[in-house]
């Protein structure tokens, strides 16, 4: 009786698991980050993840869908964003060299803390656009990589 219900339970495990497998959306993949020209170990590196329909926040933190931070090291960083819906993703980063959780900029607004975007992307006058930024993710595509260098 009881390898019955142990047989049984297994098979509805195993159809449970295949039918919400069919079910289960295609996921994206995974986006890493190198962040490079951190010049010290003084506070943290803040990283924010962007997706298309907070391109118009973009790079503030209200578009922001997802973010992380690590201590400082002087050199280089490795961030990773898991399990990404299919898209296009962009990425805010800074180095918040005096650990108050905020971009410190100077009297003109210009960052005093260093900054950085995904794809090295760079803008004119200001932050560089979601669409500069910009990398895609597509259907089980595994890991896509990209590098941000600070600029102090």
């Amino acid at each position: 009786m009881y390898k019955l219900l142990y047989a049984t339970a297994v098979s509805c495990c195993i159809c449970a698991a295949a039918v919400g497998a069919m079910a289960t959306p295609a996921t994206g993949g995974d986006l890493e980050i190198t962040v490079e020209g951190i010049s010290d170990d003084e506070g943290n590196v803040m990283v924010a993840l962007h997706d298309e329909s907070g391109m118009e926040g973009f790079p503030g933190a209200n578009g922001a869908i997802a973010a992380q931070w690590m201590r400082a090291a002087p050199g280089s960083l490795r961030f990773v964003f898991l399990d990404l819906s299919p898209g296009r993703y962009a990425v805010a980063v800074f180095h918040d060299d005096n650990g108050n959780d905020e971009l410190d900029t100077n009297i003109l607004g210009i960052p005093s803390e260093g900054t950085g975007f995904s794809r090295n992307a760079q803008g004119n006058f200001g932050p560089p656009s979601f669409h500069d930024a910009a990398v895609e993710i597509s259907s089980d595509s595994g890991t896509t990589h990209t590098t941000a260098t600070l600029v102090y």
